[in-house]
């Protein structure tokens, strides 16, 4: 089987994208010809991102500045790749979960692909095409201890539609 990606120059950003799967999506691309930004909370020891930026995606601040950098690099984007998110919650379920931990896995899971969303999106709408992907987690399909997880991931494919939903995009959610 032979697929044509036609990703060559390609404007790509990779959120969480210097370790693990993140790390694996920016080589991909990279090895596809595309121009890559990808971010973390510190400095990568190496990257085969073309532009990287130091960012707390669990902040407005840090969101807006890697918007901020998506423009000025790039001058925008056509892929965004939601790689970043996780979970710091204790287990026992929902009910062990206090509202400040239910706030920070929201915050750290949801809302950065909210506010990158807004910000990149009327782009993307502008220039007429444009790809978000959503990598989630198999939590979000089952019941388990991890609740947090399986809400905040679960809500991704559901909430986040709404940015595309009248100019007819596809949207793309991926397991880990």
């Amino acid at each position: 089987m032979t697929m044509n990606l036609e990703l060559q120059g390609k404007r790509v950003l990779v959120t969480a994208g210097t370790k693990g799967i993140g790390k694996a999506v920016v080589g991909l691309f990279h090895e596809l010809g595309a121009k890559v930004l990808t971010t973390a909370r510190g400095q990568p020891t190496d990257t085969l991102a073309d532009v990287f930026v130091a960012a707390d995606l669990t902040t407005v601040d840090g969101c807006d500045a890697v918007a901020r950098a998506v423009t000025d690099h790039f001058g925008g984007v056509d892929i965004i790749v939601h790689v970043a998110g996780g979970s710091m919650a204790p287990g026992g379920g929902f009910a062990a979960l206090g509202e400040d931990e239910w706030g920070q896995e929201l915050n750290l899971n949801l809302l950065p692909a909210v506010r990158l969303d807004r910000a990149l999106l009327p782009g993307m709408l502008a220039q007429g095409a444009g790809v978000v992907i959503h990598v989630t987690s198999i939590q979000r399909g089952r019941y388990s201890a991890r609740a947090a997880v399986a809400t905040h991931r679960g809500g991704e494919p559901h909430c986040l539609p709404g940015f595309s939903a009248r100019s007819h995009d596809h949207r793309n959610g991926v397991c880990d």
